[in-house]
């Protein structure tokens, strides 16, 4: 190259550093090396090379089922992705529970002794005041495990109806499961797991506007 080679690993390193940062760096270091290059080709490329960045990182998504005993299925079963994903949490949890039951009281242990070792636990309920699984969980709130409570009372048929699980902000089970032993092993129940860092980004997003929109009330 006329203005010298171009170290590839420094440049992929910059292109993403660009990309979370904000900044053009890469574009430059990319002219120093091809100054021939316009600035319209450089930023063709640098745009070709971030979206083979991102098609490289393709996000992953799997079938969760849950299905009477009987039923041979080639996909994971929801009771087991979720144990998985709780246990595996490191940094933080997102979690929404149209229904919890007593039957998850070794979950809630599980969460509460993550919050305790400083993952950050949000906990989305609906209706709280008739929610039974809910009073341990209460006992434990605090700097690292937040509860919050979706109840309307200008529409008693509104509620919070998503069952999803967010771990890391990289995994993302949305399913059709309630906290509950049918929605675990008795009923027929289908979800996708998500590995997805822009996907789990987006849930927490749209959870934390809503807390913002008070559609939310902390407990």
């Amino acid at each position: 190259m006329p203005g010298g080679n171009l170290n590839k690993e420094i440049f992929l390193n910059t292109v993403k550093s660009d990309v979370a940062n904000g900044t053009t760096n890469a574009e430059a270091m990319l002219k120093r090396s091809c100054p021939e290059l316009s600035d319209a080709h450089c930023e063709d490329i640098i745009a070709t090379i971030i979206g083979a960045m991102n098609m490289s990182e393709a996000d992953k998504v799997s079938l969760v089922v849950t299905a009477p005993p009987s039923f041979s299925i080639n996909a994971r079963t929801t009771m087991n992705v979720v144990q998985s994903m709780i246990n595996g949490a490191e940094r933080n949890i997102l979690i929404t529970g149209y229904s919890l039951s007593s039957y998850f009281s070794e979950l809630v242990d599980t969460i509460v002794l993550k919050s305790q070792r400083g993952v950050f636990v949000k906990f989305f309920v609906n209706d709280i005041d008739k929610q039974q699984g809910f009073d341990k969980i209460l006992r434990y709130k605090g700097r690292f495990l937040k509860i919050y409570n979706y109840h309307q009372d200008d529409d008693k048929m509104a509620a919070l109806h998503a069952k999803v699980i967010s771990v890391d902000q990289q995994q993302t089970l949305i399913t059709s499961a309630n906290l509950s032993y049918h929605g675990q092993q008795g009923n027929i129940e289908l979800g996708t797991l998500i590995e997805s860092k822009q996907i789990a980004k987006q849930i927490d997003d749209v959870f934390t506007k809503m807390i913002f929109s008070k559609v939310f009330s902390e407990v």
